[in-house]
């Protein structure tokens, strides 16, 4: 059960991005936490500690194999918030969700073959199809899981409390090729993904309607345009639930920022036992949520953070933080660039290999992902949506029209008939 439970903290915080914001100087005593005197001073995640290794099996192919830490933070985890901090959100308030984004990578590591498909278990960190399908079925067992542990009580507007990680594929009705029946039958199955197809003009809205009811709204539109994708394979993941026990409002207070800038936010605060972990570097609580689910909030450096709550110990905590409201798009190339940069390039390539998944040749065009993240004296709620944006590489070209163009002296003709024509009227335009 524990470790089921810390499999479900890794959604959870990986989601939140574990709160890149700001940087703190100093981090303050066992008596400073106790009375909250410094929850407010400024904070940042450093990118998180890198073991990588490489696939002795595939020399010269550049694959980084990514390792797992003792409570199942993988290094995909790691490099994914490192990557995204040293492209320039080191400043910027932003959330991602490595789970919806490796689910995504799974829907098309199943119809993927050749060094495609073990570029793509290298970089998720799985030696084979079996263990990728294992990994999905853990994330399903979570949701199950959930649901058990889930406390009644809990709601807010129309929705009770929800974790779920869902899956759907999309086809081109316009562009050459269909999902193979073997690839549909297998995301079923092992994804709970569900397949469909729309035109062109209207592919973008369908895959932008279903996003917007399992995310209950939260992210409403993932694409801007499909018109010219073949197929589409979507992840969306949303969860929602209640404290433990709730938070009370705080009031407005000062913020200061990772550059030094103070602004105001409105907190909240709660007092009681917590597993709590302070070192010179770095103040860490956790606090828990019903369902088996977990926000860690870090001040400080937030390297070895795996290896820092196996330390934390049970104190007396009190905890003031800042409600917010995040969202997040991912939608300038950047998890594109995250992969190449770990040697995952082929299925960008023309020479990409998915003809287990589709009847025309494909390559992945683009990846995006779109994440919402609020937290607030009851509970949190937070949803992710990753879109894999496939193309086709050898599209068929239609044969070219023959032109006529009457735009000079002409005569025409008129009949009846079909084997013997009567002509029933000639005529000429001349001018």
């Amino acid at each position: 059960m524990k470790q089921k439970l810390i499999c479900l903290l890794l959604a959870v915080m990986m989601i939140l991005g574990v709160l890149t914001g700001c940087r703190a100087q100093n981090a303050p005593s066992d008596s400073a936490a106790a009375n909250g005197s410094d929850a407010e001073q400024e904070e940042t995640m450093t990118s998180p500690e890198q073991e990588t290794k490489t696939d002795s099996s595939e020399e010269g192919s550049g694959v980084v194999l990514p390792t797992a830490s003792p409570l199942g933070f993988t290094d995909f985890d790691s490099r994914l918030i490192a990557f995204l901090l040293d492209s320039g959100k080191t400043d910027e308030n932003f959330a991602v969700s490595p789970l919806s984004f490796r689910a995504a990578l799974a829907l098309a590591g199943a119809g993927a073959e050749g060094e495609t498909l073990n570029q793509l278990l290298a970089v998720m960190g799985f030696s084979s199809v079996e263990d990728m399908n294992a990994w999905y079925a853990s994330v399903l067992d979570g949701t199950d899981e959930f649901a058990t542990l889930t406390q009644p009580g809990f709601s807010e507007e129309k929705s009770q409390s929800a974790y779920r990680v869902v899956n759907s594929v999309w086809k081109n009705e316009d562009l050459p090729g269909e999902f193979r029946e073997a690839y549909v039958r297998e995301v079923a199955e092992k994804f709970r993904a569900d397949a469909s197809s729309a035109p062109a003009a209207q592919l973008a809205n369908a895959v932008n309607a279903w996003v917007n009811e399992q995310t209950n709204g939260l992210i409403p539109k993932l694409l801007n345009n499909a018109s010219d994708s073949s197929a589409v394979l979507v992840n969306a993941l949303y969860l929602k639930t209640g404290w433990r026990e709730p938070f009370k409002a705080a009031g407005e207070a000062d913020f200061t920022g990772a550059d030094g800038s103070i602004g105001q936010k409105e907190y909240m605060e709660i007092t009681g036992k917590y597993d709590y972990y302070e070192d010179d570097a770095c103040q860490l609580v956790t606090v828990p949520l019903q369902g088996g689910i977990t926000m860690i909030f870090v001040l400080g450096d937030a390297k070895n953070l795996p290896q820092k709550l196996s330390r934390a110990e049970s104190a007396r905590v009190h905890i003031t933080v800042p409600k917010f409201d995040l969202e997040t798009s991912l939608d300038d190339g950047e998890l594109k660039q995250f992969l190449c940069s770990l040697g995952c390039t082929k299925l960008f390539s023309d020479a990409a290999e998915f003809a287990p998944m589709f009847t025309a040749p494909l390559c992945v065009d683009e990846i995006i992902q779109k994440s919402k993240v609020k937290i607030y004296e009851e509970g949190l709620e937070a949803s992710a949506a990753t879109g894999m944006i496939m193309k086709n590489t050898a599209v068929l070209n239609p044969e070219q029209p023959k032109e006529f163009r009457a735009d000079h002296a002409f005569s025409f003709y008129i009949t009846q008939g079909t084997e013997t024509q009567e002509l029933l009227f000639w005529g000429q335009i001349v001018r």
